[in-house]
């Protein structure tokens, strides 16, 4: 069966508020509407100098030009895979003032051994999603494999070693689509994608998955070369990448689409989950927007409200299937 599974940032979450003639003051706090003030903290959840730091450097960026009455500032909380910065902002139940950039792992994570977190994705605020990536598979410059057909059909003869930052998450679901059209290969595991790049630079695997941002100044250099793209089409607009086909193209079932975007604390009001998601919708139009989605070469792409809710859940239920029990 052929799948697509696109890892979408959230939309916002429909928590209703009951309002009652008698509220206390509590209540009467809540109906107040929503206005951020102050430091804003953006949490990635990754160590800094990665994709996701980039992405949340750029979003902290763009929301920060004209926002009235408060500032962004980014603060990195990595560690366990993101297990520490999600956490932390699920601990923050309530609390408006704090936003985390949100990624495939988020829905991983949780089912991964030894793993002991007590959330998942449905407990936090969606806020929205700003972008869309894809994977591709890359072997060295000088390697005898053009395409992923040609890493398959050595694999029937010769032995394969695929370099992996994590079987869970992106990684792993491009080696799930080539093990379904008959890779058989050895998996190499890696703590990091820097780390799988300098192995397959330094002849210790023959093959990895990687995002084409990350990938395209070597292949560009001669040094790594495009052996197909999981995404629904080819880099046509870039150089480099433009004659790389798609995996789909090369009789390769399936594609491997993730997602960018921002969620928020549990339990918020939905009067401050509109104002995030008004403030995501402004940081999209800006120039700082525009630059970071050409340079990090991904598809501009924004859901928001309940539409971004259902699709979470969809995705989340194909999830189960790759990597559940």
């Amino acid at each position: 069966m052929k799948r697509t599974v696109t890892l979408l940032a959230a939309g916002a979450a429909s928590a209703g508020l009951v309002l009652s003639g008698c509220s206390g003051s509590s209540e009467a706090a809540e109906e107040e509407d929503y206005s951020a003030s102050g430091t804003i903290r953006v949490v990635v959840s990754m160590a800094a100098g990665g994709g996701s730091d980039r992405a949340t450097r750029a979003m902290s960026e763009a929301m920060n030009e004209g926002a009235e009455g408060y500032n962004t500032v980014v603060e990195n909380r990595e560690g366990g895979g993101g297990a520490v910065g999600w956490s932390y902002i699920h601990s923050l139940a309530g609390e408006p003032q704090h936003l985390v950039k949100a990624e495939t792992a988020i829905h991983t994570l949780p089912l991964q051994d030894g793993v002991d977190v007590d959330w998942t994705y449905k407990d936090f605020t969606p806020i929205g999603m700003f972008a869309e990536d894809s994977r591709m598979l890359v072997a060295a410059g000088d390697s005898e494999y053009d395409t992923c057909a040609d890493v398959i059909e050595a694999s029937k003869t010769e032995d394969i070693f695929s370099g992996v930052s994590g079987t869970y998450g992106a990684d792993g679901m491009v080696l799930h689509h080539m093990d379904s059209a008959g890779l058989e290969s050895n998996t190499v595991p890696y703590g990091s994608s820097g780390e799988v790049t300098t192995g397959l630079l330094g002849g210790q695997i023959d093959i990895a998955p990687a995002s084409a941002a990350s990938v395209e100044q070597y292949i560009e250099a001669g040094e790594m070369k495009g052996l197909c793209t999981f995404g629904t089409e080819r880099y046509s607009d870039n150089e480099t990448l433009a004659d790389i086909e798609t995996a789909e193209e090369q009789g390769i079932d399936g594609t491997v689409i993730l997602w960018r975007g921002f969620l928020a604390p549990p339990d918020i009001s939905e009067s401050a989950r509109d104002f995030w998601v008004d403030e995501m919708k402004r940081a999209v139009e800006t120039d700082t927007y525009d630059e970071y989605i050409e340079s990090d070469l991904l598809v501009e792409k924004q859901l928001y409200g309940d539409e971004f809710e259902e699709y979470l859940d969809d995705y989340d239920a194909e999830i189960q299937e790759y990597f559940g029990d």
